[in-house]
């Protein structure tokens, strides 16, 4: 019900829209252009087909109900104005009926009278042909009848030049202003058609100018002076139309409906996602502007040729993409178990009361290079490792594994830190092309006692806090990284934890931790965050320098791992 409504309301509102223009075009060339009685300049004979076409019955009805009033206003005779409603009805909707009613050659149905075609346009100029002769003859029947004019006269002939020039002139460019009011695109060809269409009009004013100064100095009737204006126009125009219409078929057949049906036929492409089902649509379609010898065939080629390329990638990426993917979801395995192979349940010795350990690496990558590593030698004996592989990724991860063997497994076997280092420099030394190398913290604490021997290899500089004291950097020579060269001595130093000490190591990726503005956090801010909370237990301890951490780095990519471990020490029990 509400639909009806709105068609209802819609078609009134054509209705009103028609008469009102129709009306008020009409007046003022009753008044000040009569070529006769009943006969004057009527640019508004373009109105009633172009209404009609457009607004269909509604449309025809209300351009002649404007007529009527205009008639009655200018004083017709009832009569004669009654006779020239159903005329004036038939001029609207015979142009609506013979556009939506005659098929296109390719059998498609018609639709909105859009002039983007050469062939619409054609058709349009003999619809108006068509439709101001059968008006002539009406009008000429009812100008008879009431002894104003025969059938056949300089009057009839008047109308019907009248009603063609002005539905030409006016009413071309009045239906390509509505289809783009109907919210059609104006299309490339579309706009040429106007352009030439224009020229042809332009042609035709010129004409007429000249027409009329002419006529004027040959007589003084006004009849026919009009008569040999439109004529002359007819001509003009006409001939005008031909020519332009030959040459806008040569180009619409070979450059703007090519352009237009292939940039149709790439907007359906990337439209339906480019798939390869629709590849060989997409070809086919291009093919009849393939062998084009202007740039249309050269767009086409190269059409055909980019999407065949854009096919071939797409493929290529689809399978690359797999293989990432593949790849990461490897990597994601490799990370669980490079994070299996390191110490991760906390409290690590609940049976201990002499100290608390805690430990934690975050990978700059799906894998990293850092490790760390805790055990008891024996029951009275606890070794800790930190160490850092050169480079990142999978190499520096597989390295890292055969590193925190080594030294893991020459730790439990009772050697010193520098024997351990040694020994396993050896090793790694060994067919390492390539050319990787670790830094090694390694202490092993006396549990009872807290003495401690420790070998740094090329590693940070640990940090301390003596009882209630603040955490400094304990300094001392390095040696040089682990399989960095064979035959390197290593050496070693004492040290030695009193209850309510505090050991914190730590790669170097806690210092070069980097913010956007190239700034590193350094060891001056890793000291103020470790005494930010100095009695806190080490797990509370790491979380606070990993929270500064991030909060200086922000939004920068973490380029390095960083790793790092805490022991807290009580003392013998």
């Amino acid at each position: 019900m509400l639909k009806k409504s709105k068609t209802w309301k819609m078609n009134l509102f054509h209705f009103i829209i028609a008469a009102v223009i129709f009306l008020a075009v009409t007046m003022p060339f009753r008044w000040y252009t009569a070529l006769m009685e009943v006969t004057e300049i009527r640019p508004v004979a373009a109105l009633t087909p172009f209404f009609g076409m457009v607004f269909g019955f509604w449309g025809a009805l209300g351009c002649a109900v404007g007529n009527l009033a205009a008639d009655l206003l200018s004083g017709y005779s009832l009569g004669m104005s009654l006779l020239s409603v159903p005329i004036q009805f038939l001029m609207g909707m015979l142009p609506y009926v013979l556009w939506y009613h005659i098929p296109a050659r390719n059998g498609e149905k018609p639709s909105f009278p859009r002039m983007d075609k050469t062939e619409h346009v054609i058709k349009y100029m003999l619809i108006i042909l068509v439709n101001s002769a059968v008006t002539m003859v009406l009008l000429g029947l009812v100008m008879q009848r009431y002894g104003i004019a025969e059938v056949f006269s300089q009057t009839t002939f008047a109308i019907f030049l009248n009603n063609l020039d002005f539905s030409y002139v006016l009413g071309l460019p009045l239906l390509t202003l509505a289809a783009v009011w109907k919210g059609y695109r104006f299309s490339l060809n579309e706009r040429l058609i106007l352009f030439f269409l224009l020229l042809a009009i332009l042609a035709g004013l010129l004409i007429g100018n000249a027409s009329w100064s002419e006529a004027v100095n040959m007589s003084k009737d006004r009849l026919y002076i009009w008569n040999h204006v439109c004529m002359d126009v007819a001509v003009v125009q006409n001939l005008f139309m031909l020519l332009e219409l030959l040459f806008l078929v040569y180009i619409e057949k070979r450059v703007t409906i090519p352009i237009q049906k292939l940039a149709h036929i790439s907007n359906d492409y990337v439209k339906e996602g480019g798939e390869k089902t629709n590849l060989q649509q997409f070809v086919d379609a291009c093919q009849p502007y393939v062998d084009n010898s202007m740039e249309v065939g050269h767009l086409a080629r190269s059409y055909v040729r980019m999407v065949t390329d854009l096919e071939a990638y797409m493929e290529n990426l689809k399978n690359i993409t797999a293989e990432k993917e593949k790849i990461g979801a490897e990597l994601n395995i490799a990370t669980q178990i490079q994070a299996d192979m390191l110490p991760g349940i906390f409290p690590a010795f609940p049976g201990r009361q002499e100290f608390d350990i805690y430990a934690t690496m975050t990978p700059a990558k799906e894998v990293g290079g850092d490790f760390y590593d805790f055990f008891l030698v024996d029951e009275d004996h606890l070794a800790m490792v930190v160490a850092d592989v050169s480079g990142k990724g999978v190499p520096a991860a597989l390295f890292m594994v055969i590193a925190k063997t080594l030294i893991k497994n020459r730790a439990q076997m009772g050697d010193s830190p520098a024997q351990v280092l040694m020994n396993v420099n050896e090793q790694l030394c060994e067919g390492n092309d390539a050319e990787l190398f670790v830094t090694v913290w390694l202490g092993i604490l006396q549990i009872s006692t807290g003495k401690g021997v420790a070998a740094n290899a090329g590693h940070e500089h640990p940090a301390v806090r003596r009882g209630d004291g603040s955490f400094e950097l304990v300094k001392y020579r390095h040696s040089p990284p682990v399989a960095f060269m064979e035959d390197v001595p290593f050496e070693e130093h004492e040290f030695e934890l009193h209850p309510g000490d505090c050991l914190y190591v730590y790669t170097d990726g806690v210092a070069e931790a980097t913010n956007r503005d190239m700034e590193l956090f350094g060891v001056d801010r890793m000291l103020q965050a470790l005494n930010r909370k100095t009695k806190s237990s080490p797990e509370e301890l790491l979380h606070t320098v990993k929270g500064e951490i991030d909060q200086f780095v922000g939004d920068a990519p973490q380029f390095d791992d960083i790793t790092m471990l805490c022991l807290d020490y009580s003392g013998a029990v």
